[in-house]
């Protein structure tokens, strides 16, 4: 079984509890006074060495925390100057500035697309009698929607509204009216999207027939 440690340092310190009774009387354990002398040495030395990669790695932690923070002040401070000149560039309306700076201009931005459908389209009564509808999409690009309705009585689709909103008040519906049907489609530009499924609205229960039928 060895009898010094693996590591480094507690080997070193193993020693140095030990050389100063090994000099004292070398001849007692079956050393020479130079043996004893030399081990203080190679002690002192590796505690030196030991010492110096210490303060190195602090020196070394040191001057990576200085680096990252000056790399950090740079960032923040480059990147508002960058902003200054977009700033620029775009009040002066002269593209040249980028060239002046030996920046790349912005990329032009990607082209919307034409919209998705609405998606979860719903609708509910109020108490006055109006019907309230939402629905999921976005309003990104200047998106906008249609609303499209159909009366129990009517065989074709009728644009009502545009809207730039995802939701909806129809007021507009005559007394008796008993069911309604509602689509949306969404707008960007020129383009359009498919309409949502349509979605059913019941605003109450078709009258009975009260005539009579008097017989002659």
């Amino acid at each position: 079984m060895s009898v010094l440690p693996q590591s480094d340092i507690q080997m070193i310190e193993w020693f140095e509890e030990r050389v100063a009774g090994w000099i004292a009387d070398p001849a007692a354990i079956g050393l020479t006074p130079d043996q004893a002398a030399s081990l203080l040495t190679f002690a002192g030395t590796a505690r030196a060495a030991y010492q110096a990669a210490q303060q190195a790695r602090n020196t070394s932690k040191s001057a990576t925390v200085t680096y990252h923070n000056g790399s950090s002040d740079l960032r923040g401070f480059g990147a508002d100057l960058l902003k200054t000149i977009k700033a620029f560039a775009e009040a002066t309306d002269d593209p040249n500035v980028y060239a002046l700076a030996d920046v790349p201009p912005p990329a032009a931005p990607a082209p919307a697309g034409p919209p998705e459908p609405p998606t979860d389209v719903q609708g509910v009564i109020t108490n006055d009698g109006a019907v309230e509808l939402s629905w999921n999409g976005t309003l990104a690009y200047s998106t906008f929607y249609e609303i499209l309705r159909k009366l129990d009585d009517e065989t074709s689709w009728n644009l009502i509204s545009s809207i730039g909103d995802k939701k909806f008040v129809d007021d507009t519906l005559a007394v008796g009216c008993t069911a309604v049907q509602y689509r949306v489609r969404a707008k960007r530009g020129t383009d359009t999207s498919a309409g949502s499924e349509p979605i059913i609205i019941r605003l109450g229960v078709e009258p009975e027939n009260t005539s009579l039928n008097i017989a002659a």
